[in-house]
């Protein structure tokens, strides 16, 4: 019964010790912490509610300076749609007044351009940005059924939204494009337009590099300028950069980012450095036949990037009759005083028998021999007739003497004849402005030496 009764005494002890917070100090306890957790719920939602508060002001007022800046682009829009220049004028910045002057002149341009062509200024606002006091818009505009895009800046001046001067600053973000042909640097606002040269460009290397077999692909690289003298040009610090003038300072097509003078300008650049590239560098000298090929090969790499057929350059003509693949032995021979004799060992035929366009040649020969005669350089000017005949040499320094010049608008007709002492003769029908008149001429090319010498 004793060793019963003991372990009952322990239990009741350990009982004790378990229950010995006094009931009602347990209860307020908890009370105090339920409180204290209601206080902190309270305070996170006042403070919740006050952030959610201020963000909606802000949301506000964005949006009110959204829709003021929306309107100011309609108001701007219409007043250039019905030719009211003075609502124009009012939406723009008054503290410049060369930008006013530009801005009148640019409500001229207008309405000379909704006198020549079907113009929809629609006022839509296809992009918007604001940046404190800063807005951007792009707005569309249809010329012809073709849409347009223009970017225009503004400044919240404290009594609305002012129409200012292109803010360069303001083009946003810096962006890079990375193909495996090319590398582009361009801005936010300019978008559609790098994506457009990087599909561009990017065909326009792998089609020159097949023509011309490079050995690697050359590492090019393309900057989107905001503001330039010209619209494309090389980088001074001799890389492989061309900078290009972004169209979006002015009127960019949406259909059309990369428009057709950007094309042209950027395919002659490209053509430049691939074959200066596979010359290593070699230059040519003025007024030797290999200038006029390096520019020949340069315009067939540039027909085939624009996709144009039917070239009329003497490159065009060897591609198109012997096979491409001579093109590139044209480039990888030209030197500093390459002549048209070298023309005859790439084609394995003398060139009086060769089925070549020589018409765009006798076009650079004409002209050329215009410029020497104009510059004084009757050396170079000799060098390009057939002096052993004397008839041909006092030509020569008749028309040097007396300034006369033929500069070809056309070249009509070519044939490949024989002169009367048998050798190899070249016919053509050249067409000229003399005297604000066309005049038709025939010109002769004497065969020396592999090289085609003026003979009349």
């Amino acid at each position: 019964m004793s060793r019963i009764r003991l372990e009952w005494n322990v239990e009741t002890q350990k009982i004790d010790k378990f229950d010995s917070e006094d009931p009602i100090a347990k209860r307020e306890r908890r009370r105090r912490t339920l409180r204290l957790i209601m206080l902190i719920g309270v305070v996170l939602a006042v403070l919740s509610f006050g952030v959610l508060v201020v963000r909606q002001r802000l949301l506000d007022v964005q949006s009110q300076l959204e829709q003021l800046l929306r309107e100011t682009v309609r108001a701007e829009t219409a007043a250039l749609r019905i030719g009211d220049i003075n609502t124009f004028l009012a939406a723009q910045d008054s503290a410049s007044d060369t930008w006013r002057q530009r801005q009148q002149s640019v409500f001229r341009e207008y309405s000379e351009l909704k006198a020549r062509h079907d113009v929809e200024l629609t006022g839509r606002v296809l992009e918007l940005e604001i940046d404190g006091e800063r807005g951007r818009v792009v707005v569309e505009e249809i010329i012809n059924g073709v849409r347009y895009a223009q970017a225009w800046f503004y400044r919240n001046l404290g009594d609305g939204w002012r129409h200012v001067p292109p803010d360069f600053s303001f083009w946003s973000q810096e962006r890079r494009l990375e193909t495996d042909a090319i590398s582009i640097i361009y801005y936010d606002l300019d978008e559609r337009f790098a994506q457009a040269i990087s599909e561009a460009v990017g065909g326009w290397l792998r089609r020159g590099c097949q023509i011309l077999r490079c050995d690697a692909k050359p590492e090019l690289s393309i900057v989107v300028v905001q503001d330039s003298a010209q619209p494309v040009s090389w980088a001074s610090d001799g890389t492989a950069t061309l900078l290009v003038l972004s169209p979006s300072g002015g009127r960019m097509s949406l259909d059309a980012p990369f428009d057709q003078n950007r094309r042209g300008l950027v395919a002659e650049a490209l053509a430049e450095v691939l074959i200066s590239l596979r010359t290593d560098g070699r230059q040519v000298i003025y007024p030797q036949d290999a200038d006029y090929l390096r520019l020949s090969a340069a315009a067939y790499l540039v027909n085939q990037f624009l996709g144009a057929e039917g070239g009329d350059s003497l490159v065009d003509s060897l591609a198109y009759v012997y096979g491409e693949e001579k093109v590139a032995e044209l480039v990888d021979q030209l030197a500093p005083g390459a002549s048209m004799a070298m023309l005859q060992g790439i084609i394995g035929q003398a060139l009086d028998e060769a089925p070549l366009d020589w018409r765009d040649f006798v076009k650079w020969r004409l002209n050329t021999e215009a410029d020497l005669i104009e510059s004084g350089a009757e050396g170079d000017l000799l060098n390009l007739y057939d002096t052993g005949d004397e008839d041909v040499w006092q030509a020569a320094h008749q028309r040097y003497r007396t300034k006369t010049v033929i500069r070809p608008r056309a070249v009509l007709d070519q044939a490949l004849t024989r002169a009367p002492d048998g050798s190899p003769q070249l016919r053509v029908t050249v067409i000229a402005d003399v005297g604000g008149y066309d005049e038709e001429s025939v010109v002769l090319f004497k065969l020396v030496d592999g090289v085609w010498k003026r003979a009349n």
